[in-house]
């Protein structure tokens, strides 16, 4: 579980309207045409003072910008992020957004055009505001060697990470390579404790817990960038494996009892783009996309008076082609069209031992597949600089085959509307409004049946399992100020049909694990049994409001200085199918809140910095009990030294006032609502204050 993994976890795009988005290269810096386009654009220069070293910095430096790298679904227009990089997508999905900014170097930035509520040949993928990065032509040859080590203060523990890259450009040729050692760790290990009432006689035991979990993650990474056959091409290349460890103790005055899982993954991908000018006002773009992964996972328990044992083996992949056909008849006029179409598999095999025994398990042994096609037709058109207004259609089908005990077939068709309008009465104003119909994307491990030996669940895999669909109503409003301060207001409404949440079902019983139902009753009947896991539960609504602040503080007297905050509120309603009642829909989280304060100090070459986060709460309904997660004020701080442009040495120290998370199980006698309270788990973990120390040398 990685519970801080929202926040913790490392000129002028339309500066020439008459040459087609996908053609522009860096331009000279054009203010008044940016403004006049709803473009604002940033160069290395606006941010000097930070002395930034890579396009992710800035990126999180964007006032009124939060940076979103995207969802990993399959397909590849549902997976986009709000960052283009020279007005395209990287074609790679593997590969995370924010890491391949931070392989573009400030050395390589032209300059970062804001995109606030669309643009003539800017595909917004439905977002209202997306940041174009613009890279330099000229020829270069760069390495960048960075070295860090993260420490924890109460175990000692200390992973050590490193990466290297170069990236040479030679005319219009551009090669980048990467070899990487990172981390990854849960940042919720730590100490605590764990109470067991047992609710009929109000007896308590006490149990002292101790967590840790964290693994390397090894990757070569290759790019290439250059023209071919008239047109550009690009090719993006990666291999991965990593793995992790988890280990969860307690004990007692009576016993202990000790839980370990480990994991172990391969990756591969490539992905290829080519894209060439038709016309002079027509352009195709294509790309094909492949990945492949393979894993297992092993997990043990030892109560004392029971030993358990659960294994997983996965593979899955995912294939892809898509082609677009974009026409802009003037430069206030944009169309595209195009399809896209796409395979995707999982197949794993789930085993479950308790003392020495074979344990039966639903869903245990399923292969899923997805072939899904998709045509889409949009058009943009900015009437004059105050107004410009998007809309489209996507029409998506798909036939999802599931094998195993019980297989099935479902076919699946949606229509996804969409409608964007943006209004900017003066250059600092402007409102944006979106009306569209979004569709969810199945989890392939939501049709496989899972085990969590520390919780002592089965979560049931579901074939039945269909995507919710919502209609999303939002509005934005976006005051500029003080030249670098932003503040954006959002509303959304969502009306959601197929919520997918916890809910009990019936499933085919195969207890001598031959693939074929059981019929102990030898009345012709398959047996079947009442299990829980994911499904849909009926219609529901969500409602959010999203406050996003930067605040330049050098009109308040601190020099160099900038406060960030960002809040989400949400409520999301659903009629519990075992009580009847309203309730929220599992898992979602009622608020989050960011506050972050940095200043920039250069005459002594160094930024600084402090970070709040206040934490989130979850709560998930499952058949038998309800368990509710709690996360309270994670606090963060760094100071950054940079010398001279081509080192710089970081140092940080997290979670330094350790939050506490808590897990909270309810469990019944039987399913919620006619069954009674039957014991209550309080959990309490106190995290440990986390140090990082990173050192960057650039060379070239």
């Amino acid at each position: 579980m990685h519970p801080l993994r929202p926040v913790a976890l490392a000129p002028v795009l339309l500066a020439a309207l008459a040459v087609p988005a996908f053609a522009q290269e860096a331009q000279p810096a054009a203010e008044t045409v940016a403004d006049r386009q709803g473009v604002i654009a940033y160069t290395p220069a606006d941010f000097a003072a930070a002395r930034p070293n890579t396009a992710l910095d800035m990126i999180n430096r964007l006032p009124g910008f939060t940076f979103d790298g995207g969802d990993n679904v399959r397909g590849f227009a549902g997976a986009a992020g709000n960052v283009l990089i020279d007005g395209q997508r990287p074609t790679i999905k593997t590969d995370t957004l924010s890491d391949t900014l931070a392989r573009i170097t400030i050395d390589q930035v032209e300059r970062i055009d804001l995109i606030r509520g669309g643009a003539p040949g800017i595909d917004m993928q439905g977002r209202t505001v997306v940041a174009n990065v613009i890279r330099k032509k000229a020829d270069s040859f760069q390495q960048v060697l960075s070295l860090q080590d993260y420490v924890f203060a109460q175990s000692g523990r200390s992973l050590f990470g490193w990466n290297y890259q170069a990236t040479k450009r030679s005319g219009e040729h551009q090669f980048d390579i990467q070899l990487a050692r990172g981390i990854s760790y849960d940042d919720s290990v730590g100490y605590g404790w764990r109470y067991t009432t047992d609710v009929p006689t109000g007896a308590v035991s006490t149990e002292r817990l101790q967590t840790e979990g964290d693994g390397p993650v090894h990757s070569l990474r290759a790019n290439y960038k250059g023209p071919l056959f008239g047109g550009k091409f690009s090719a993006n290349g990666l291999i991965s494996t990593d793995e992790f460890k988890n280990e969860q103790f307690y004990e007692s005055g009576t016993g202990a009892q000790r839980f370990t899982s480990r994991s172990a993954n391969d990756r591969g991908e490539i992905g290829l783009n080519y894209t060439r000018d038709l016309a002079s006002k027509v352009e195709l773009e294509t790309l094909v996309l492949s990945k492949f992964a393979q894993g297992t996972g092993v997990a043990t328990g030892d109560t004392g008076a029971t030993t358990l044992f659960s294994r997983v083996e996965a593979e899955a992949g995912e294939s892809i082609g898509r082609a677009i056909l974009r026409y802009r008849p003037s430069d206030k006029l944009a169309f595209e069209g195009g399809g896209e179409v796409a395979y995707n598999f999982r197949d794993q095999q789930v085993g479950l031992v308790i003392n020495g025994a074979p344990v039966p398990l639903p869903a245990a042994d399923v292969k899923v597949e997805e072939l899904r096609g998709e045509v889409f037709a949009q058009g943009t058109w900015r009437p004059n600089p105050q107004w410009s207004l998007e809309g489209g259609v996507r029409v998506e089908r798909s036939k999802v085959d599931v094998s195993g005990i019980a297989p099935t077939e479902t076919e699946l068709t949606y229509t996804k509307p969409r409608l964007l309008v943006t209004w900017s009465p003066t250059k600092n104003d402007q409102l944006r409004m979106r009306i569209e119909r979004e569709v969810g994307q199945l989890n392939f491990q939501d049709f496989i049946s899972s085990v969590d030996l520390n919780a002592d669940r089965v979560d049931a895999g579901n074939a039945g399992l269909r995507p919710d669909q919502r209609w999303a109503y939002e509005a934005a409003f976006e005051k500029r100020f003080w030249e670098n301060g932003a503040a954006v207001l959002t509303l959304r409404h969502e009306d959601i049909e197929d919520v997918v949440d916890v809910f009990p079902f019936l499933t085919l019983v195969d207890d001598n694990g031959d693939g074929i139902p059981d019929d102990a009753n030898n009345d012709g009947q398959p047996d079947t049994q009442l299990v829980a896991g994911p499904g849909n539960i009926g219609e529901g609504t969500n409602d959010v409001v999203e406050l996003s602040l930067t605040l330049p503080l050098a009109k308040l007297g601190l020099e160099g200085g900038e406060l960030k905050a960002t809040g989400i509120w949400q409520n999301g309603e659903v009629i519990d199918p075992l009580t009847g009642e309203d309730r929220r829909i599992s898992g979602q989280r009622p608020q989050t809140l960011n506050v972050n304060f940095r200043q920039d100090l250069p005459a002594q070459k160094l930024t600084w910095g402090l970070g709040w986060f206040g934490g989130w709460e979850e709560d998930y309904y499952r058949l038998e009990e309800v368990e509710s997660l709690r996360l309270k004020n994670f606090f963060s701080s760094f100071i950054e030294w940079k010398p001279t442009t081509r080192f710089t040495l970081r140092a940080e120290l997290n979670n330094f006032d350790p939050y506490r998370f808590y897990i909270n199980r309810f469990i019944f006698d039987g399913p919620r609502g006619p069954g009674n309270l039957d014991s209550v788990q309080a959990e309490l973990r106190k995290s440990q204050v986390i140090g990082r120390i990173q050192a960057r040398w650039t060379f070239g």
